[in-house]
């Protein structure tokens, strides 16, 4: 089983601009700002999906950004070209898992101890090691911990994008749609970067 790219700075920032680029240059091209960010959502899911096929992997992230874009340019046709529904989709996909991730913590099964204990299924070579780790409440609490942060931090991005999308013009939401989610991204790295950096000191000292 391949291993998921690692979610680094640089990474996330090329994520979320390369999309604001190519939405600059289509507008620019086609000369609408709804049509520019329907393409561009369009392209995007699209991308993700044939990485995905030519992996020859599940991935849930594709998945999920293939369904929802398909149904807000389905939703885009039968409005007779609102932008709205592709401008909501950005804020109900992350506030979705934020708060799905949220209740997981509720429910007493943190959703990124449901991950390990998934990894540890499909790996059965790492599974006594996966389970030694969870079997640590150190460890376990540092996953709950994060789960919070993760959860907190997409909550927050999909209620500032849904907001966005509802007060701001087209032409102006994609540029501070990605600067408002840059913004919350990279305050919950720099949480979760903290966090992580604290959990050795603490284990040293105990």
């Amino acid at each position: 089983m391949n291993r998921p790219p690692r979610l680094s700075p640089p990474r996330l920032v090329a994520g979320l601009v390369l999309p604001l680029v190519a939405y600059v240059v289509i507008r620019a091209v086609i000369g609408s700002a709804t049509g520019a960010l329907a393409i561009t959502e369009a392209v995007g899911a699209t991308w993700l999906f044939v990485v995905a096929v030519v992996r020859r992997r599940v991935d849930p992230i594709a998945v999920v950004s293939a369904i929802t874009v398909a149904i807000a340019l389905a939703a885009y046709a039968l409005t007779g070209g609102d932008a709205l529904a592709l401008k909501l989709r950005r804020g109900a996909v992350t506030g979705t898992v934020g708060i799905a991730a949220l209740a997981s913590i509720a429910l007493g099964r943190p959703l990124l101890v449901l991950v390990c204990e998934h990894v540890a299924k499909v790996n059965p070579e790492r599974r006594p090691e996966i389970a030694a780790r969870l079997a640590d409440p150190a460890r376990r609490r540092a996953l709950v911990v994060l789960t919070a942060i993760i959860g907190s931090t997409l909550a927050v991005d999909g209620a500032s994008q849904i907001a966005l999308a509802l007060t701001v013009p087209t032409r102006m939401f994609v540029a501070d749609s990605t600067a408002a989610r840059i913004a919350v991204l990279g305050t919950g790295l720099v949480v979760a970067a903290s966090v992580l950096r604290q959990r050795p000191r603490r284990s040293r000292a105990t």
